[in-house]
């Protein structure tokens, strides 16, 4: 199959955008156990960005077992049966002990046995680890993909999908089909309990211990009230302390198998050969025995505004967030024109509040797509002795005009070259194409890929108030506050209004 894809480039001595066509060919395969490939050749690089996704993230998780995609992230760079290890037949007796003590500490834990009987349990797994360590090949992967000539290499984990990553000499792709089908199909969870303190500090170190992406978490978990979406993708730290092997495995084996995988390979690369590879290393790997559950949760609709306000030395901010529809509501793509009257320094947001009235440092908006449940957010970073009154009271001013009149003919067109030109930028790299038709394959179908630059052009101006009025309800907003910390004295004065008002 040869897809079209627009590029978009600005005329030095005009003001508009030019687009021309570029065909770039792209094969689209699945194997007999259903994982999923995508192959775009460019004979004119030397090298491959390879990709494996599986199309599992935070929101398979629950109550439980919040994080596990992000452990399992780690876990996978720990090796396999043959991979990471001198000898895995010396490793079972030991893998054995660790998790038969593991599981007593669990029922200790939930016998409500104190800290110091777990600590207990703890530092016999650790005694178990370190004697299993004289057979452990430490970042063995790691050092396969680097002596190779990998470049990029790395993972990462959404609510919606997990990656691993790496860019390959074209003589080298291979080595990216064993590592990876060996990993689908002989994961060993070496090091859990090590990798597990590693997961508890990340947490600490990225949210607990820091304002501002702690706001970011709480406020999430108030806007979802029941989508699986209001859990942060590193996990709630009760839930990690209380990961197992054995639970881990069961997901693993659920969610990490073919049928549920998506391939991504750009840059110099021979489809049909890469295919008979392809085949040769994962076609005989089965599909899941466990059926995969799906996410059935949607957000409700909202029955009044919630408020959230956080004080920190943090750099100060107001957010304000609305629900919006699931990919691929045709409603997105004007919110998406909304997005871009709000945002950047031709928006209105900034000319507002930054230019006009000196109150913030930056302003803007954004349309978060997903797969059930999207979201509208307005935002903007105050100055550490503006009013918050007064920033929210001009952001809502700018939303309800969005709402009110059609965007001018020059919005228009600044708004859909500008998108046209970001969208076809982040095609440029083999990384950000590669990236790009995942995202849309999970979303749907990577040939949505295409439609996307000409579908905003289609939106009419005449349809972006209305729609916009139909998401973007102050009344219906989940509304953050990051401040600054109140005197000795404001904080009496607010604790007596708070008494009044009650």
């Amino acid at each position: 199959m040869r897809i079209l894809l627009i590029t978009i480039f600005l005329a030095s001595s005009c003001q508009f955008l030019f687009a021309q066509n570029i065909e770039i060919p792209a094969t689209f395969h699945t194997l007999d156990n259903e994982l999923k490939v995508i192959l775009v050749p460019d004979s004119n690089v030397a090298e491959v960005s390879c990709r494996l996704y599986y199309f599992v993230g935070g929101m398979n998780e629950g109550p439980g077992t919040t994080g596990l995609s992000h452990m399992y992230e780690h876990m996978m760079f720990k090796g396999t049966k043959t991979l990471g290890t001198t000898n895995y037949e010396k490793e079972i007796p030991y893998l054995a002990r660790i998790d038969s003590l593991d599981a007593l500490m669990q029922q200790a834990r939930l016998g409500g046995e104190n800290d110091s009987v777990l600590q207990l349990f703890r530092a016999e797994i650790f005694e178990q680890l370190e004697k299993q360590r004289k057979y452990i090949k430490k970042d063995e992967i790691w050092e396969l993909y680097r002596t190779h000539g990998g470049t990029g290499l790395n993972a990462w984990t959404s609510n919606e999908m997990t990656a691993y990553i790496v860019t390959l000499p074209k003589n080298k792709v291979e080595l990216f089909y064993w590592i990876e089908s060996d990993r689908m199909k002989n994961p060993v969870l070496r090091e859990f309990h090590s990798e597990l303190e590693v997961v508890i500090e990340e947490r600490k170190m990225r949210y607990d211990n820091n304002p501002t992406n702690l706001y970011w978490e709480r406020l999430n978990s108030l806007f979802f009230v029941a989508h699986p979406y209001r859990q942060p993708v590193i996990g709630w730290e009760s839930d990690i302390r209380a990961y197992s092997p054995q639970k881990l495995m069961r997901y693993i084996n659920q969610y990490y198998t073919p049928e549920n995988a998506l391939l991504v390979l750009v840059g110099n690369i021979d489809p049909p050969k890469a295919i008979d590879d392809i085949e040769r290393y994962f076609g005989a790997i089965p599909p899941s025995q466990y059926p995969q559950v799906p996410v059935v949760t949607r957000e409700p609709n909202p029955i009044g505004d919630t408020r959230f306000t956080v004080r920190s030395d943090a750099e100060p901010r107001i957010d304000m967030l609305f629900h919006t529809p699931g990919y691929p509501h045709s409603d997105l793509l004007a919110l998406d024109i909304v997005q871009g009257m709000l945002s950047g320094r031709s928006g209105r947001l900034y000319k507002r509040l930054v230019e006009q009235e000196g109150l913030a440092t930056n302003a803007g908006a954004f349309n978060s797509k997903r797969l059930h449940n999207g979201y509208f957010m307005v935002w903007a970073q105050l100055k550490k002795d503006s009013d918050p009154e007064l920033v929210e009271k001009i952001m809502i001013e700018e939303i309800e005009a969005a709402t009110e009149g059609e965007p001018t003919p020059n919005e228009m067109l600044r708004i859909t070259n500008e998108i046209r030109y970001s969208f076809t930028q982040g095609l440029k790299s083999l990384e950000g194409l590669s990236d790009r038709l995942a995202r849309f394959q999970r979303l749907g179908s990577w040939e949505d890929l295409l439609d996307y630059p000409e579908k905003i052009a289609q939106v009419g101006a005449h349809n972006v108030p209305l729609i916009a009025s139909l998401h973007l309800i102050p009344e219906a907003a989940t509304i953050g506050r990051l401040l600054p910390p109140l005197s000795k004295q404001a904080k009496a004065v607010e604790i007596y209004q708070d008494d009044q008002d009650r």
